[in-house]
């Protein structure tokens, strides 16, 4: 997911933004990742913890099973 909440505020992932956040839809923990991409820029995103958010519609699922 493109933004978080840090402190009740929405916050976009990016170079200077907090590395843990809080999931602004089901309130689980979420943390600051980066992927290079294609053209050599870099972007980021926060992502559920391992095990966390399982029910939570943000969370990406290439398969559309829950």
């Amino acid at each position: 997911m493109r933004e978080a909440k840090v402190d009740d505020q929405l916050v976009q992932a990016g170079l200077d933004s907090p590395e843990a956040a809080t999931c602004p839809a089901c309130g689980g923990i979420v943390r600051k990742r980066k992927r290079r991409r294609m053209d050599g820029s870099v972007t980021y995103f926060y992502r559920h913890n391992s095990g966390e958010g399982e029910s939570c519609p943000l969370r990406y699922n290439p398969t559309g099973e829950r």
